[in-house]
């Protein structure tokens, strides 16, 4: 079994403009010089949670006193003075080019400059701004997966949009914006590309990649899945239904929309709470990173804090492990999933109702409730394994003693279920070193 590699160099920032600004704009945009901007891939609300003097308590947070009924939260407005005494969250980041480790602040941490600046828009922070509107309104379901007390539920209306938020965290990560930048794509994918890029008029590969994003954040759910279905439309009409492209052509990359809609319709969503006494670990392709088999995924990971992580877990998988098929089988066994409670508005579906017939039972409003899994140490250095073997530049701990025991586990399992088997002898000796000056480490 091997789990799903990552792991592209940094490239240039900017992508270039679908077409040449007329000459007002362009002298509107001389006019007006936009500093550079640091702009990140993983949101400074999950990267804090990695700080040492970062609480999981949402203390940062109140209740919005207008909504009582409502499980959201809004930020409290801080004074001037609360601005300026504002601490600094300072979070491990090992470099792998020197295996050096430091403290890094968060606001440079896990991002580049100007990575969203649209040179084609005369804001050209537009897409800045809508990108952190959607991580604010996706959060809130996040910050309640720190609160270890608390009942976790959403809407399904509250659900697609966090869905949403996780697709758009794996479409906007460094590993996939540097696959069109470095254009590393299996001979079919660079085919589609190709074709993609004509039926759009767009002028580089890298530009495939914005616009993608950018469409995709502007676009409803509903709107986007409407895409979908025209793309499966598409492909059982054509003379190949099983071919590997299909003939759809739209606004959107076909390869990526069909793996949005998968995303979206055919997964359930499981929260896993790392046992006491070990922690995630971070890293550039911690937002979908995947375990599977060759063709097909079961499980991606979304680590929201060092105690917590969000599993999209595929529908399919689990009805083949049900029927106990050898060739579906995951590293991490059968015991790790729950399906939510459903409270359905229009009252339950009969129960041998396929979930893809599910339309004329649902609503807006029906109601998800989830149950924590708390999954034991050996899976939470099997997951942080799969981070270690798909690592580019950086990682990122909290806790030093379960980064050291996923350094040795990973160590043990990598010729058997990884690709890369990087070497990280140096980080752990440090850490070994370290830590028997603090408290004695098993060997």
């Amino acid at each position: 079994m091997k789990a799903k590699k990552h792991g592209i160099a940094h490239s240039p920032l900017q992508t270039p403009p679908a077409s040449p600004p007329s000459s007002s704009e362009a002298h509107s945009k001389q006019s007006t010089i936009i500093p550079s901007e640091f702009q990140h891939y993983i949101p400074r609300f999950i990267l804090k949670t990695f700080a040492d003097n970062f609480s999981l308590d949402n203390t940062e947070f109140i209740k919005d006193a207008s909504r009582p009924n409502s499980s959201g939260f809004k930020r409290e407005k801080p004074s001037k003075r609360r601005r300026n005494d504002r601490p600094r969250h300072d979070i491990n980041v090992y470099r792998v080019k020197d295996h050096t480790t430091n403290p890094t602040d968060v606001a440079k941490a896990y991002g580049a400059y100007d990575m969203y600046r649209d040179i084609a828009e005369v804001d050209c922070m537009k897409f800045e701004k809508l990108l952190s509107k959607h991580e604010s309104t996706a959060a809130t379901f996040i910050r309640e997966t720190w609160d270890e007390n608390a009942d976790l539920s959403l809407t399904r209306a509250q659900l697609m949009g966090m869905k949403k938020f996780l697709v758009v965290m794996m479409y906007r990560s460094e590993s996939r914006r540097s696959q069109y930048f470095n254009q590393k794509f299996d001979p079919i994918t660079a085919f589609s590309v190709k074709k993609h890029m004509a039926h759009n008029n767009l002028p580089s590969v890298q530009a495939v990649w914005f616009e993608n994003l950018k469409w995709i954040i502007e676009t409803s759910v509903e709107d986007i899945m409407s895409e979908f279905k025209e793309l499966l439309i598409a492909s059982a009409e054509s003379a190949q239904p099983m071919a590997p492209i299909s003939p759809y052509l739209g606004p959107i990359h076909s390869l990526e929309l069909q793996d949005f809609g998968c995303m979206m319709g055919q997964t359930i969503v499981c929260v896993w709470q790392a046992e006491a006494g070990s922690e995630f670990i971070l890293s550039e392709g911690c937002f979908g990173a995947w375990e599977g088999a060759p063709g097909i995924w079961f499980h991606n990971f979304f680590i929201v804090s060092p105690r917590c992580a969000i599993v999209l877990v595929s529908r399919i998988y689990l009805e083949q492990r049900t029927q106990k098929k050898p060739c579906w089988t995951s590293m991490f066994g059968d015991k790790l999933h729950a399906y939510p409670r459903t409270v359905y508005k229009k009252g339950p579906p009969p129960k041998d109702l396929n979930f893809l017939n599910l339309e004329p039972f649902s609503t807006p409003d029906d109601v998800f409730k989830y149950k924590r899994i708390v999954i034991p140490k050996e899976e939470v250095y099997k997951v942080n394994s799969i981070f270690l073997d798909a690592r580019q530049e950086s990682l990122t701990y909290k806790s030093p003693v379960s980064m050291y025991k996923s350094l040795r586990y990973y160590d043990k399992v990598k010729r058997v279920l990884f690709h890369e088997c990087h070497d990280y002898s140096i980080l752990r000796r440090k850490l070994f070193s370290d830590l028997n000056r603090t408290h004695p480490v098993d060997h």
